[in-house]
Formats: C-alpha cells, structure tokens, sequence
C-alpha cells in the first residue's frame, strides 16, 4: 500500500489563515475537493511513470481501480464504511492484477480509515477493521513490490496508527459533548437553586425591613410625643428627643438603602442578585465555579477581621461577578483569587490565565452588571477598581475598598 513523504510546510502566519479558509468550506465539498485532488494526481502519476516489467502496463482498467480508490473519498461521512470497504477492495484488486502502486491511492485509503474510525462505533466500527486487516493481507498476498518484513509491518502499522488516531479523535469528541452536556445540566441546576435562594432572600429581607422600619418609627412616635409634652416646659429634654429621632431616622435609613440594594434588580433582567452575602463564602463560591470546569484559588493575607456590612456584601460581589465573568467568557484553565486585609481597606485580586475577553467586563454576566455594577460598588466607598489584561496574559480584576474613614 506504499510509503508517505513528508515536505516542510509554509510559514505559520500562511498556514493558519489556509486553515482558517478551509475551515469555512462546506464539509462535503470540501471532501469532494479532496476526492478529485487525489483522482487527478493519481490518473498523473499513471500517465507520467515509466513501465516496470515486474508491474502490468497501466490500462483502462487499472485507471477505473484508480478511481475507485480515491473518488469514494467524497462519500466518507455518508457512508464511512462503505468507503473503506470500496476504496480498500480497490487496492487490493489493483495488486491483484499486476498493477504497480500508486501513492495517491494510498492516502485514499488512509482518509477512508481515519474517517471510519472517528465516525463509527460497535459493529459497523469493528467490521471497518476487519475490511482493513483484509485489505492489507490481501495487499501484501498479491503485489508484487518487493516488501522486507520490516517494511510490510511498517505500511501496517500506519494504517493501525490512523485507526487509533482516528478513535482518540472520536472519544475525545465524545468526552467533550459530555462534559458539555453536564456543564449545561450543571448550570440550569445552578439557576433554579438560585431562583430558589433569591425568593427565600427576599422573605427575610422584607421581615428584617419590617423589623427595621417597625423599630424606627416606633421609637420616632414615642420621642415625638414625649418631645411635645414637655416641649415649654422642658425644652432641653424635647432637644434630647429630636436628637433620638435623628438618629433613630437616620439608623433606619442606611439600614433600608442596603436591604433595598440587595433588592435591585439587574438593569432590567427581572432578576435580583444571588443572595451569599459575606466574604467568607467565598470559598463556597469558589468551589461552585471550581465544580462548574474552572479551578478557582483562594488565598488570603493580613488578619482576617468582621467588616462593615456593606463592604462585606460588595467585596463579595465583585469576585463573584469577576468569578462569573471569567467562568462564561476567558477560557481559562485557573483563576486565582487574594483577598488582602489592611488596617484601613480591603484590596481583592481576581486574576485568570485566560485568554483576556473583552466581554470579561461587558457586564455579560449572570446579573447583567458586569464591569459597571463593580465600578458602582467600588465607588460607594470612594476606592478604585482596575480590570483588564493582566501583564503575563489573562484578565485582571483588582478593587479595593477602604473602611474605617479611609477614603483616599
């Protein structure tokens, strides 16, 4: 079945745009391309060799065998077994009858293997194997080219070589379809615990905002009538009312604005943000992504401390987002996350091997903030947020946040 040479190819730059043209062709013509390529420069190698008297002299028939050793090619993903049935016959046929080998045959015959072993299972793929080591035994039975041992196993081992490449190819497909399939599985499961979680978020939000608001106007009505009773009478204790009902007022104010946040919903998606509101879930974050095909590191420096409420919530929110962001779009195969306590700002790292998407800060995430919502957050406590291409390759995303009267 002969022997395959190798030439150095074109520069890397030329043959990635090739590959990129090929890859906009139609598959089937694009085997049919194939097909008559080998037919032409089979029929060439015919017309242009010299006679051997050990080969029979090229005829109409041996051009026919040619043919129907390379133009079934063009029906490999229709019928892949049937090619390398006709295609393998061909040959051997063609040795049978005293024909000298002809190359571009061969690589028919290679195609029509490495196509069979990609697209066919069970029985059909175990009888293309069969029509193989058939083909090859009748090959080497009947030609009369001059094959040492060595030689006959090597021209046998090739085509075992394509049949295995052309298996790994289909398990690894397969293996990915089924990764994708449990990704997919794995995400809608996500979203509905997520619904879930959000409808049991907001309950105990509207309780604790009842409580809130309960609390504060309760004490607002009882300091305004005591601060009217004695208002002539005891104008510094009516003075020492007013001012429990500023800070009453104002307690309950900052208290609502953060419960009516984690109320918000996402720029008019209709859905309001995942309820896992402290930094220190973040390693149950991280595990989420980890389980959903992205590793995620965590590390933390500096003393770990209880932070303001509100930073507490935001600080976590931005490495989801950034989490999320780096999960849907960089292609990354690791994401590592710092979390850093100073004595007056918490500063947060994100930082994946990814491939740098701009759509990691497109806002594309599961609560449609994206790049913005971070910058929103960030800027609430008068700190600053850096997110881009990191300098060894991947995307960034490094906040920090001051507490404590820090605001520089």
């Amino acid at each position: 079945m002969g022997h395959a040479s190798t030439q150095q190819g074109p520069p890397r730059g030329e043959t990635s745009g090739l590959v990129a043209r090929v890859r906009g062709i139609d598959p089937y013509v694009l085997d049919a391309l194939i097909a008559v390529t080998l037919a032409a420069a089979a029929i060439g190698v015919v017309a242009s060799r010299n006679g051997d008297e050990r080969f029979r002299e090229d005829d109409f028939i041996g051009t026919v065998l040619v043919l129907f050793q390379t133009l079934p090619v063009a029906w490999r993903r229709v019928a892949p077994l049937g090619v390398v049935v006709v295609t393998g016959a061909a040959i051997v046929l063609y040795a049978a009858m005293g024909y000298a080998v002809v190359q571009p045959g061969t690589f028919g015959s290679l195609i029509a293997v490495y196509t069979a072993a990609t697209l066919t299972t069970g029985l059909t793929a175990a009888v293309a194997v069969v029509a193989t080591a058939l083909a090859l035994g009748g090959y080497f039975a009947t030609t009369r080219d001059d094959f040492s041992s060595a030689g006959a196993a090597g021209t046998a081992a090739t085509w075992a070589v394509t049949w295995f490449v052309g298996t790994f190819v289909r398990v690894r497909g397969e293996q990915a379809e089924a990764a994708g399939a449990r990704a997919a599985a794995l995400e809608r499961e996500r979203e509905a615990l997520a619904k879930e979680a959000v409808a049991a978020e907001r309950a105990r939000i509207a309780r604790e905002l009842h409580d809130i608001v309960g609390h504060a106007l309760n004490v607002v009505v009882l300091q305004a009538a005591g601060a009217q009773r004695v208002f002539e009478s005891r104008p510094e204790a009516a003075r020492d009312s007013l001012a429990s009902i500023e800070a009453a007022g104002r307690e309950a104010l900052s208290d609502m604005e953060r419960m009516l946040g984690l109320l918000r919903a996402a720029d008019g998606g209709g859905e309001a943000l995942a309820p896992q509101p402290r930094l220190a879930s973040v390693d149950n974050l991280a595990a989420q992504v980890s389980e959903a095909g992205l590793p995620v590191d965590v590390s933390v420096e500096g003393s770990r401390m209880d932070l303001p409420a509100s930073v507490d919530l935001s600080a976590y929110r931005i490495v989801q987002e950034a989490l999320t962001n780096a999960l849907k779009h960089s292609q990354a195969s690791r994401v590592r996350v710092a979390i850093r306590y100073g004595d007056n700002s918490l500063e947060l790292d994100v930082v994946d091997d990814g491939r740098g998407s701009p759509k990691q800060g497109g806002g594309d995430s599961e609560g449609g903030r994206g790049l913005v919502g971070m910058k929103e957050r960030v800027a609430l406590f008068g700190g600053d947020l850096v997110a881009g291409p990191a300098a060894g390759g991947g995307y960034r995303v490094h906040a920090r946040l001051p507490f404590k009267g820090d605001t520089a």
